[in-house]
């Protein structure tokens, strides 16, 4: 009966490579232990592989014939490429010659070049350059209860720029180009269109600009260098609607109940000068508490709030709004049958500029006010909408020059708060005569912005499907303009005319 079960022995046996039977009988101790296991196996019903002292004889042989290397092996460490110990052979960089941070208006040409350096010669297929611009926007909303409950994709992706210039071509026989080791220099130049939407990255949604560098290699994968930069477009105040010149002012009028008992009213009101502003310039606010019931005001928080607008096209149109606070502070309040008026200036910080509603993306900026009532009832709030713009408007002077008694002149809210230079028909202010410096601020005497980061902005690491094997990826930030206000020159008030002495009285 125990033969079959030495020929399964055997024909076992036989199917361990002879390399293996040759290992394991180096060792003295092993010839033994492996002998000694198959001839209890011999004598069992069960297969020699089933064995548990032939499979540990079997797996020991296996670790020593891994540790000597046999077996076509060796015991040499195989050469680590560069790209996995981190030395890269290609370096690639992106360089914009006439922006140093990056950043371009709408309509402005943009020229660079790309830097390549190698450490040894490479061969290339073809080597491009991509610029796209583009805005896409997507968030998703449950939908139902239950089993019907299921999630809904809302997208929109709208392409705004899409140029491509190449920079190594193959050779006329489509064999692939070699370029030499050290550095390769190609220069480049785009003209942007010039309605453009500003660059911005929001919670829903993005529009960016990007260049792109794509290295085709012969049988590898592609190497990718993508670097964002920033468009703005501009928005001269001075260009929009006269109305952002009038003084703008909101009023409430407040009384406050408690079942049949009424207080006196409350009256609160809020004067800008004007409604556009640019950022690095300050809001003068005028806030004007009249309050003749007996509640304490306990102060009026003021705000100006930036309004994110998110349109999307597929499945079906929808919107969605998001709201920050980027500038707060907490005025004044009054005590009982008291009123009180203070000025507050709020200062606009470096913020994307107002954005129409054509675009996927919208922003739009306002003044939020509310007056903080103790006791129950709802607290008055007011609101006036503004303008964030690139071009500050032509008329502000600073609050420190004085203006002489005699040129005071009250303005209503349906003349302008400013006034253009020299005598404009049916202006109610007297000739340029050195009474008064004018309220039109020079282009000359206006300094040029500084492009900054977008306040409370994160740095953002673009890539997309086409990045397959990144090198040298950079972290991006829109950048915006805002002004610095305290370095204007303003310009010297005109001489006096000399007055004729005053007749002696009689």
């Amino acid at each position: 009966p125990t033969t079959p079960n030495r020929k399964k022995s055997a024909t076992t046996e036989t199917n361990i490579p002879s390399s293996f039977r040759a290992r394991s009988t180096h060792r003295a101790g092993s010839v033994t232990s492996e002998h000694h296991n198959r001839e209890q196996c011999s004598g069992s019903s069960q297969p020699a592989s089933h064995c548990p002292g032939f499979r540990e004889s079997f797996v020991r042989a296996f670790v020593v014939s891994c540790e000597r290397g046999e077996e076509g092996g060796s015991r040499e460490t195989a050469p680590v490429k560069p790209e996995a110990s981190g030395i890269m052979k290609v370096h690639c960089d992106i360089r914009f010659t006439n922006s140093t941070q990056g950043a371009y208006l709408s309509g402005q040409q943009l020229t660079g070049h790309v830097q390549i350096k190698l450490t040894e010669a490479k061969k290339f297929n073809e080597i491009t350059l991509r610029i796209v611009g583009y805005s896409n926007v997507q968030w998703s909303e449950k939908r139902g209860q239950g089993r019907q409950r299921r999630t809904v994709y809302y997208t929109a992706k709208r392409d705004h720029l899409s140029s491509m210039k190449v920079l190594v071509g193959a050779q006329q026989n489509g064999s692939p180009t070699e370029l030499p080791a050290g550095e390769h220099i190609y220069e480049f130049a785009c003209e942007l269109p010039p309605h453009l939407p500003t660059s911005f990255e929001g919670t829903y949604g993005h529009c960016r600009y990007t260049a792109q560098v794509v290295l085709d290699r012969p049988w590898k994968f592609n190497l990718t260098h993508k670097v964002g930069f920033t468009v703005v477009q501009p928005r001269d105040l001075n260009l929009q609607a006269p109305s952002i010149r009038l003084p703008s002012r909101m009023e409430d009028a407040r009384v406050f109940c408690c079942g049949f008992w009424r207080t006196k009213p409350l009256f609160v009101k809020v004067t800008v000068p004007f409604t556009g502003y640019v950022p690095g310039q300050a809001i003068p606010l005028t806030i004007d508490l009249h309050n003749q019931s007996s509640r304490i005001i306990e102060g009026v928080n003021m705000k100006l709030l930036q309004e994110i607008t998110y349109h999307a096209e597929y499945p079906s149109s929808k919107t969605r709004r998001e709201t920050h606070t980027i500038v707060k502070h907490i005025g004044d309040g009054v005590a009982p049958e008291a009123q009180k008026q203070y000025e507050q200036r709020l200062v606009v910080p470096t913020v994307i500029p107002t954005c129409g509603e054509q675009n996927l993306i919208s922003v739009a900026y306002r003044l939020h006010m509310t007056v903080r009532v103790q006791g129950c009832g709802s607290d008055p709030v007011l609101e006036i909408p503004l303008i964030i713009g690139t071009i500050p408007l032509m008329f502000q002077q600073p609050a420190t020059v004085a203006v002489p008694q005699a040129t005071a002149v009250s303005v209503s809210s349906g003349q302008e708060a400013g006034f253009s230079f020299g005598n404009s028909p049916g202006n109610s202010l007297p000739s340029a005569s050195g009474l008064v410096r004018e309220q039109t601020l020079p282009p000359e005497y206006l300094p040029p912005p500084t492009y900054e980061e977008a306040m409370n902005a994160a740095a953002v690491v673009i890539t997309d499907d086409t990045d397959t094997n990144a090198i040298g990826t950079k972290p991006y930030v829109p950048l915006y303009p805002s002004y610095n206000f305290n370095d204007i020159q303003w310009p010297p008030l005109p001489p006096m005319p000399v007055q004729p002495p005053l007749p002696p009285k009689q």
